[in-house]
């Protein structure tokens, strides 16, 4: 009876360690495909409809060309909010497992649309870092009479204000033609204000592990009013080149050194 327990145990091995190897050399490359195919078919669904709710976009961050971290995008809901039409978007990020073992950041927002209007009405912050204090605030904005109010004080805002999170929305829900002639968004959500200017530089070709893209390709430049060019950033950014213009890459130069960033899966 030993024998027998012995042998079917050696037997179980051998086909274990087998189909193990097995999948290393072919499973892995299989489930690869399978992915890259999976990416490709939701970037082509429905491809001429716009933003629509649930989306998710899930992005790799690296910094200086290492990896730096994740970031998750959603446009939760399209519905009312004080009688407009409006996108409920929200955003998680935090720091890879590398990174985090010297210096930990991670964080979320929320963002409240006028999809028409294309501004802000609401804004949600938290995020935490280590050494430093954790960081909370709640921005309202009142586009009528041009001031947001955070953590009980009120500061003017410029007209069609939009929060950093909502900015990135704007980008795609925006006039295409507007975006050729360049366009000036205004970006605030404190008491600096910011112009991130956006222009459409063309159609590219874009090689990404999902096989190659269709892309509009997107200049952007954002900078502080009334600051010096130390404060200046800029960059570009690759959409799919349809009506939803999903953000496929993105790479940014910051005085603090390179940023990229790009898709790697999606849920639409």
């Amino acid at each position: 009876m030993k024998k027998l327990i012995s042998r079917l145990f050696i037997i179980f091995l051998i086909v274990f360690i087998s189909g193990y190897a097995f999948y290393q050399l072919f499973g892995w490359q299989l489930a690869v495909r399978q992915y890259k195919k999976h990416v490709i078919s939701e970037l082509k669904v429905n491809s001429t409809t716009g933003i629509q709710a649930p989306e998710k976009l899930v992005y790799t961050l690296r910094y200086m060309g290492l990896p730096s971290g994740k970031a998750i995008l959603r446009v939760d809901d399209i519905g009312d909010y004080e009688g407009k039409e409006v996108c409920f978007l929200s955003g998680n990020a935090r720091t890879s497992d590398f990174i985090s073992v010297f210096f930990e950041i991670e964080g979320w927002v929320k963002s409240i649309l006028d999809k028409k209007k294309l501004n802000s009405l609401y804004f949600q912050e938290h995020s935490q870092a280590t050494g430093h204090r954790q960081n909370d605030k709640v921005v309202v904005y009142n586009q009528d009479k041009h001031y947001l109010k955070v953590d009980g004080e009120q500061f003017r805002i410029l007209p069609d204000t939009v929060d950093p999170l909502g900015s990135f929305y704007v980008i795609r829900l925006i006039d295409f033609e507007l975006l050729k002639g360049g366009y000036s968004l205004n970006v605030k959500s404190r008491k600096r204000d910011r112009t991130l200017y956006v222009k459409y530089e063309g159609t590219e070709i874009l090689d990404s592990p999902f096989g190659k893209i269709e892309t509009y390709k997107i200049y952007m430049h954002l900078k502080r009013v009334k600051a010096t060019s130390k404060h200046e950033i800029s960059g570009n950014m690759w959409v799919t080149a349809d009506e939803k213009r999903i953000p496929v890459s993105i790479d940014i130069n910051t005085k603090a050194g390179p940023v990229s960033v790009r898709l790697l899966d999606l849920d639409l």
